[in-house]
């Protein structure tokens, strides 16, 4: 009998959720659809659910077998997708879906290949075209706010709606909410960092406040993994710009901040947008990248990334920031797609090319929360709000390595160095030090290789960290 009620309640269940629909039915009333292959589809009910109780979206689930059934005026799949996105968005009752997500990689899910600008041979995969209705002449346009989530797997899937639903579904406003983070290069030659404080200062707005790593021992805004952990993990960030010469796998450099160094990621609670300035090769089942293990981490990682499947151009880069920094926190807006519309700017050339090799990997509905209230200190004054011991750099290092710390009021400073036994080795420093940023050189020649300890005492304030000599 158990089994009975059981197999009956599974039956409703089942007839409650298939969501049968005939997609060239124009009496079909939906916000929000989600494209995925047949073994992902019970992976996207809990989010669909999520959608229509939190977001009040009428939400449908479609898969490929049947998108293939339906539209088959074409051999090629994605222009079938493509059909279906058109037809929905155009014949369906109003008011008409907006908002489409694809879930799968582009094995799963194809999209469309975009030629290099000067070497068409090249070409790069990318989701543009399903944003333009193929029932409207004008082609300099997109109508639909399109987003990948290019998961491999239900668990991948589940990671991420994990994070958009408990995102989502709390309310409260919080104080990282309004930090802006630039991760940046120092190649002078493209002035990543000044363009970078440039953007943030003339177009983000009064409530946001900016922060800045670089990789310049040079900077004031010097960091390593250890700034960049502690800006994700203990500070918080809505949106986090990795800027400078960026890959699949690493951000700037492989040694700076790499795929394996993601593992270092502590932020459930306070989860962020990326931006990756810098190609991140679409997804196929045989590879992988930064934005896309970021999407798909437990617990920890972003909720969406912006990337350029392609190759791009720091010229036209500049002016796509220009426009994101804006529309991102702009209380208009209302969604993640809508900012990333590039309409408005023009469609030859590099402009063009670059429109078409931006993609979203993130629901297209997501809408970013921020305090719109509250106003915020100039990153000058803000950043030295703490003090901070910064991990020296070289590390490893061969014989000698500069320190750097942080004072935000005046104090008498100590700088000791000790081997691994705890023996005093050198005091470095050992006197009153006026508020700001300061460093310190140590020659280890007579030392032998081995791992070091540094520690900063500043009045209260006690921090230690570890570094490597190797002759």
């Amino acid at each position: 009998m158990k089994g009975i009620t059981f197999f009956l309640l599974l039956v409703s269940f089942s007839a409650l959720h298939s969501q049968p629909v005939t997609l060239r039915d124009t009496t079909n009333q939906y916000d929000y659809i989600m494209i995925t292959v047949p073994e992902l589809v019970n992976a996207c009910e809990p989010f669909r659910q999520h959608k229509e109780t939190v977001r009040d979206f009428r939400t449908l689930i479609v898969d490929t077998t049947q998108i293939f059934a339906e539209f088959d005026s074409s051999a090629v799949p994605q222009d079938k997708i493509r059909d279906f996105i058109s037809y929905a968005g155009t014949f369906w009752k109003e008011p008409r879906p907006k908002f489409f997500l694809i879930a799968g990689t582009v094995e799963d899910i194809p999209n469309f290949q975009i030629p290099l600008i000067f070497q068409p041979e090249v070409k790069y995969q990318s989701d543009y075209y399903y944003a333009q209705n193929i029932y409207e002449n004008d082609s300099s346009t997109t109508d639909f706010y399109i987003g990948r989530i290019p998961v491999k797997n239900e668990m991948e899937l589940d990671n991420y709606f994990s994070k958009v639903m408990k995102y989502e579904s709390n309310n409260t406003l919080s104080d990282w909410m309004n930090n802006n983070l630039f991760i940046c290069d120092d190649d002078i030659s493209f002035a990543f960092l000044e363009q970078s404080i440039n953007l943030s200062e003339d177009f983000l707005p009064d409530f946001i406040r900016s922060y800045f790593i670089s990789e310049d021992s040079n900077s004031i805004y010097y960091g390593n993994k250890d700034s960049i952990y502690n800006a994700i993990n203990e500070r918080g960030s809505l949106i986090i710009w990795f800027e400078g010469r960026n890959r699949d796998t690493f951000v700037i450099r492989p040694d700076y901040f790499n795929l394996s160094d993601l593992n270092g990621l502590d932020n459930a609670d306070m989860p962020f947008i990326s931006v990756y300035v810098g190609s991140q090769n679409s997804i196929i089942d045989t590879n992988t990248n930064m934005t896309r293990e970021m999407l798909v981490m437990n617990n920890a990682g972003s909720m969406g990334g912006i990337v350029f499947v392609g190759v791009g151009f720091w010229g036209v880069c500049i002016v796509f920031q220009e426009k994101w920094t804006q529309s991102l926190f702009d209380p208009a807006i209302q969604s993640i797609g809508q900012a990333l519309i590039l309409d408005s700017l023009p469609t030859i050339t590099y402009y063009g090319y670059m429109k078409k090799i931006t993609n979203l990997w993130a629901d297209p509905s997501l809408k970013l929360k921020y305090d719109t209230t509250v106003g915020v200190e100039k990153v000058e004054e803000k950043i030295l709000q703490c003090f901070t011991l910064y991990q020296n750099y070289p590390n490893p290092f061969n014989p000698t390595t500069t320190i750097k710390f942080a004072l935000p009021v005046d104090s008498r400073v100590k700088i000791n160095v000790y081997n691994s036994l705890g023996q005093l080795v050198e005091t470095l420093v050992d006197k009153e030090m006026e508020s700001g940023y300061h460093e310190v050189n140590f020659n280890a020649s007579r030392l032998a290789s081995g791992v070091y300890l540094y520690q900063l005492q500043a009045g209260e304030y006690i921090s230690i960290k570890k570094m490597l000599l190797l002759k």
